[in-house]
């Protein structure tokens, strides 16, 4: 139901309605009505609801990490002992044995794991910080398959790499986070599908460039 609040504008309110027949010598005669605005409570209500969901979210966001968290140290306690008795055990080969061979596969293998366990640490945010020099093209090539599971099949991943890249100085768990985040953050951006293009190459942000990234845009008539 519309009313005019003032000239010229109208709004529209929620109107909670109850009605009941009037009868004189067992006719109707007459419908009597009474009409509650009722905007307000359905304001309250819909506000408290999303209040609601948005915590429920959160809370659920929160235990998903703390699970992963503790999933996380768990293997990485066990990628551990692999990889030490596996270094122990090479000590006591030659390099051209067999059995030498298929020990490094088992320590490549078990590398591959510590390198999900960290992310696993850093989705969870409970990675202890350790700032290192990382080759980034490593760190995408490392992350390409987990990336392409969590984009989905509708997105193309692709990745360009510069040959005479620098390295960074960074925490690995945190560059990892990073690019996941740019990632999903691409995926959501894209529901009907498309290409993702994750490229790396040295940048110098000179003053000129500084001032005029953090100068206020202005909107334009």
């Amino acid at each position: 139901m519309n009313w005019k609040s003032s000239p010229g504008v109208a709004e529209r309110a929620a109107l909670e309605v109850s009605s009941r027949t009037i009868f004189n010598d067992g006719k109707p005669v007459g419908v009597q009505g009474v009409a509650r605005d009722i905007t307000e409570r359905k304001r309250i209500r819909s506000s408290a609801a999303r209040q609601s969901t948005s915590a429920a979210a959160v809370a659920e966001a929160e235990a998903v990490g703390q699970l992963a968290g503790g999933v996380a140290h768990d293997f990485n306690n066990l990628l551990t002992a692999i990889i030490g008795y596996s270094q122990l055990s090479l000590r006591r080969l030659e390099p051209e044995d067999p059995v030498a061979r298929n020990i490094n596969e088992i320590m490549k293998a078990a590398g591959r794991a510590a390198s999900l366990t960290r992310q696993l640490l850093a989705f969870s945010r409970k990675q202890i910080l350790e700032p290192k020099l990382l080759d980034l093209n490593l760190v995408v090539n490392d992350m390409s398959q987990m990336l392409r599971r969590l984009i989905g099949e509708d997105v193309e991943l692709s990745t360009s790499a510069a040959t005479d890249l620098d390295k960074v100085k960074a925490d690995c768990g945190q560059i990892e986070q990073i690019i996941m985040n740019l990632a999903v953050n691409a995926r959501d951006a894209m529901p009907a599908g498309g290409k993702l293009t994750i490229e790396t190459a040295n940048i110098f942000l000179d003053h000129e460039y500084a001032q005029q990234t953090c100068r206020p845009s202005r909107a334009r008539t």
